[in-house]
């Protein structure tokens, strides 16, 4: 059940008891999303349409328990019943297959896990002692992930299938043409790079990642055709980073990490950038800077908390101020189409003129740049914390072209 948030504080309290009753029937409504895809319901029925007694049967599921989910789906959209034909996939059911490009079946796989399933339940010891609970006798999330194979397989498809979402975002800015090398900062795979190489044929990359992932990514490198144009690196981005690159991606790192990290990290960014005028390119899932504005990164923040230390999804602001420290300033910010947010840092240089949103969304003059694109819509209907290209004059900004590129323009 998708539950929206009341517009208004003042609704009746059998509104608000019915809308508490959606959050609590979401616990149901997920497991039975996450049962259907680790019996490969969605990928047998893919193949063809079969009866419910057919489908148990293939699946390995009691017939009678295997009718009842099959109800839960047809009811939710996931299937559709033509009664002596059997039940067929919908589109909204195609998107859990193992074929599907992207695909959320590993993502429900990875949530849905004993691991990922009791360290979300301890969210309230976690925010009693300010940190995370691990399950009973299991490392950190991380440590968890390289013992693991099969959590960790899922994981790096999981990964996988969100940064080819982000990697064609990014291939739609048109800031490619003065690049030749791009490195992304642990990211996984290379579904990022992958993505870029192939909308720009003239680019090379660089993998930096954990030592346990690179092998699984040169694998996943050699299928997308582009092996021959990545050097992967092993490493630990916390105590390596390679140098020679223009562009250096962190793609949905820094919210795993504290602001003391984060700031190490992006510090460790700009000695690398050191002299060959590069930039940092950071995509995140960031939560308004407006308080009380309804936003999907808040449930990330929930995870972020219970599975790492340190870990957070932050306002556009709290991350032109990681930025700031590092020795490094922000350059562009854009909201992108998957919803994520951009934020582009270089090198300190000489002062140029900005313009930047005050309180409330008005144009302030002499102030730090916070953000530039987007529109995100508050409850009142106005645009609160985000400004849209028409509102910034000839401050920069950026948008959508004729052709539906994302366009950055420097502030």
């Amino acid at each position: 059940m998708t539950t929206h948030r009341p517009d208004s504080a003042s609704v009746g309290h059998g509104y608000a008891y019915q809308y508490v009753q959606g959050l609590i029937d979401g616990v149901p409504d997920f497991a039975a999303v996450h049962a259907a895809v680790e019996l490969r319901v969605f990928d047998v029925l893919a193949l063809s349409p079969v009866t419910g007694s057919m489908l148990a049967d293939v699946c390995g599921a009691d017939r009678e328990a295997m009718g009842r989910l099959l109800a839960w789906l047809h009811s939710r959209g996931f299937v559709t019943n033509s009664g002596a034909g059997g039940y067929r996939l919908t589109e909204l059911g195609q998107v859990l297959t193992a074929d599907a490009s992207p695909s959320q079946r590993h993502a429900v796989l990875v949530t849905g896990s004993g691991y990922w399933w009791q360290t979300i339940g301890s969210l309230a010891d976690v925010i009693r002692y300010g940190r995370p609970m691990p399950p009973d006798g299991l490392a950190p999330v991380y440590e968890h992930l390289a013992v693991d194979d099969e959590l960790g397989t899922e994981f790096d498809q999981f990964m996988t299938a969100r940064s080819s979402v982000v990697g064609v975002d990014l291939a739609g800015v048109d800031d490619w043409a003065g690049v030749r090398v791009v490195a992304d900062l642990g990211g996984g795979c290379g579904g990022v790079l992958a993505t870029l190489l192939h909308a720009h044929p003239h680019l090379r990359g660089v993998l930096a990642e954990r030592r346990e992932v690179t092998l699984r990514a040169r694998t996943y490198l050699a299928g997308a055709g582009v092996i021959d144009r990545v050097d992967i690196v092993p490493a630990d981005i916390f105590e390596k980073l390679p140098r020679g690159a223009e562009r250096y991606i962190l793609s949905s790192v820094l919210h795993n990490y504290s602001d003391e990290a984060c700031v190490g990290l992006l510090a460790d960014v700009r000695e690398a950038l050191d002299g060959n005028g590069g930039q940092v390119w950071i995509v995140e899932g960031m939560v308004p800077d407006t308080p009380g504005v309804p936003s999907r990164w808040y449930s990330t923040d929930m995870r972020m908390m219970a599975l790492f230390a340190g870990g957070r999804v932050r306002p556009v602001s709290q991350v032109q101020v990681l930025v700031g420290q590092a020795g490094l300033r922000v350059r562009h910010v854009q909201e992108l189409p998957s919803g994520h947010t951009l934020v582009v840092a270089q090198l300190r240089g000489d002062e140029e003129e900005h313009c930047a949103l005050g309180e409330g969304g008005h144009l302030k003059p002499e102030q730090e740049p916070l953000r530039v694109v987007g529109g995100r819509r508050t409850s009142s209907g106005t645009t609160g914390g985000w400004s849209r290209p028409d509102q910034l004059g000839g401050c920069g900004g950026g948008g959508v072209g004729s052709d539906g590129r994302s366009r950055l323009r420097p502030l």
